[in-house]
């Protein structure tokens, strides 16, 4: 039997691709496109509007990606104490 996969994701980084659409493959799912470049990151985030997902979602997803920044950030910083 099959699994019902309520978040689907695809990496789409290409130089010709700025914009670009993902969507979700079950009716209560989201689906998340997302690309990487050398400075950001893009992320395309859907979901049926009766869900109400998308907005809460990408607040959360800024927030995990802002306390990464400053982490790394932090790390870059510090001297090693070897």
């Amino acid at each position: 039997r099959s699994k019902t996969w309520r978040v689907s994701t695809s990496h789409l980084t290409h130089p010709r691709f700025e914009n670009w659409g993902f969507g979700e493959v079950v009716p209560d799912g989201v689906g998340v496109g997302y690309a990487v470049k050398k400075d950001s990151c893009i992320f395309n985030i859907t979901a049926r509007k009766e869900h109400g997902w998308t907005e809460r979602l990408s607040h959360l997803l800024e927030e995990a990606l802002l306390e990464m920044q400053l982490l790394n950030d932090l790390s870059n910083h510090q001297q090693s104490k070897l």
